[in-house]
């Protein structure tokens, strides 16, 4: 899901960001210096807050999301994974952000047999695993993984049986099965 293309795409982002906000920060710091050097009181006193509110707002509305999110990609591309076989039962429509990125929460009902069909002592639900809403008293184990919003197009819908290589709770990839 994941690809080379998407760290470029994050990259440029990045670049185009602040080839608009270095000119502008430059133009307001020769604003105030040029108002200092030439006595003049207005000039430093409007350029001055105008310099700090334009970092300010181009570092945390563009700057930040898209360092954070390029983080995340690069965490995705180079972190342990895990593989998670079974069955989609609800992917969210209600997407939040997350490490950088925008996710869609995905149920997914673990397949019994997905350890080569050793026998797990703990397949029974246990009383407080039943009370939070993770299991059910007859065995099913569920689990919640986390689907990037914007690779929704290419992952399969709820009913398929998947095998999810994931990182943490982020889907990394998905095979159907």
């Amino acid at each position: 899901m994941y690809s080379e293309n998407d760290m470029r795409a994050i990259n440029g982002r990045i670049r185009n960001n602040l080839l608009v906000l270095v000119p502008v920060l430059a133009a307001l710091a020769a604003a105030y210096v040029y108002g200092l050097s030439a006595g003049l009181e207005w000039l430093p006193m409007v350029a001055g807050p105008l310099f700090f509110v334009a970092a300010c707002f181009g570092f945390l509305a563009y700057l930040w999301p898209n360092l954070r999110y390029r983080g995340f990609l690069k965490d995705m591309d180079s972190g342990l994974s895990r593989e998670v076989r079974g069955k989609i039962a609800e992917i969210g429509e209600t997407a939040e952000l997350q490490d950088g990125a925008r996710v869609l929460p995905v149920r997914v009902v673990l397949d019994p047999d997905a350890d080569g069909g050793r026998e797990k002592p703990e397949l029974r639900a246990s009383v407080e695993a039943i009370r939070l809403g993770l299991e059910t008293p007859g065995g099913e184990d569920e689990r919640i993984v986390y689907l990037n919003a914007s690779k929704r197009a290419d992952f399969p819908g709820p009913g398929a049986h998947v095998a999810l290589t994931c990182f943490g709770r982020h889907i990394r990839e998905a095979k159907a099965i």
